[in-house]
């Protein structure tokens, strides 16, 4: 069953600050630096989500990030495998290897793993008009950069959204277009063109067939191998959701589960909306993530290397403190 989270949890979470794309004080590289420096910080307490284990002493044991378990497990949406869950299959490190070994997915030239500063350039070359904006994000220290068209204070044209983590390595890509209403696309055409473009030779079709139905996805298991079908929930796919799954909205235009299967190394999702009793597509959208990348493994370590020095530090420095009764 999947729940889908009221939107008010949107205007809790986020927190946008707007910075034109033209604008002089807009530099991708100062917020990497930036959020690097935060991330560095922020050592001295390791970062805590709601539902994760208070104990500051995880080893890279099953469970931590980095391991490299046998068994399934979930991911929560901060990166990290749930209290005794088995850990990430695939992390940060180890994700390179993996993309290079598949035929490796993009949306407009913006694949999963690459640098937020080499992607931008692109991201700016699909669309003139675009208006970039950065998104400071209030949940489990995302962070983003997002590019709009479109009539100020109205729904963007097109939208263009990439998450990316402690390193500036992108772990998340979406973009909605609205098409001009007198420009709508055919359905047979909208799904030639994906096929085309995202199906795999090797791929393991499920089931793809539903008339007038505008939705698919593609996911890649631990080995490489592709499966798709019109959703991730096919029984066969590795990145199908978990019971009970929740799907939150993180900013205006990128809604994502809130928990992931370890088995998931990379997911794509589009969802087309058609006009009323035809086969016309007025807009469309189009997602992929990997869970993986959701943190970068060895910031993440070093982070968890210099909580553990502090603290033997500060328990050291204590051993001479005497109780006075």
């Amino acid at each position: 069953m999947k729940i889908i989270a009221p939107l008010f949890l949107a205007s809790l979470a986020l927190f946008p600050v707007h910075v034109s794309a033209q604008s002089s004080g807009f530099s991708l590289k100062k917020i990497i630096k930036d959020s690097v420096k935060e991330g560095q910080q922020s050592a001295s307490k390791p970062e805590q989500t709601a539902g994760t284990s208070t104990s500051p002493t995880t080893s890279a044991t099953a469970g931590s990030i980095g391991s490299t378990p046998v068994k399934e497990g979930v991911v929560q949406l901060d990166g990290q495998p749930i209290p005794g869950s088995p850990g990430l299959l695939l992390d940060s490190n180890s994700f390179v290897k993996f993309a290079g070994s598949i035929r490796k997915p993009e949306i407009g030239g913006i694949s999963l793993g690459m640098n937020v500063n080499d992607a931008l350039p692109l991201i700016k070359k699909l669309n003139p008009a675009y208006r970039v904006e950065t998104l400071k994000i209030m949940v489990n220290n995302y962070r983003g950069v997002t590019a709009k068209a479109g009539p100020a204070n109205a729904i963007p044209t097109d939208q263009f959204t990439v998450y990316f983590n402690e390193a500036g390595n992108i772990w998340l890509v979406n973009r909605r277009i609205e098409l001009p209403k007198d420009q709508p696309l055919l359905l047979d055409t909208y799904k030639k063109a994906l096929f085309e473009k995202y199906d795999a030779p090797n791929t393991l079709i499920s089931e793809r067939n539903r008339a007038n139905y505008p939705h698919f996805a593609w996911s890649f298991g631990m080995n490489g191998q592709q499966y798709a079908s019109h959703n991730l929930d096919s029984k066969s796919g590795p990145c199908a959701s978990l019971p009970y799954t929740m799907y939150v909205p993180i900013t205006d235009s990128v809604t994502i589960p809130n928990n992931f299967r370890n088995t998931c190394a990379l997911a794509l999702t589009t969802s087309a909306y058609m006009q009323s009793n035809t086969d016309l597509i007025q807009s469309y959208t189009m997602l992929m993530y990997s869970p993986a990348l959701i943190r970068d493994v060895n910031t993440m370590n070093s982070q968890q290397a210099e909580y553990l020095k502090q603290k033997r530090e500060a328990e050291e420095k204590a051993r001479a403190n005497k109780p006075q009764f």
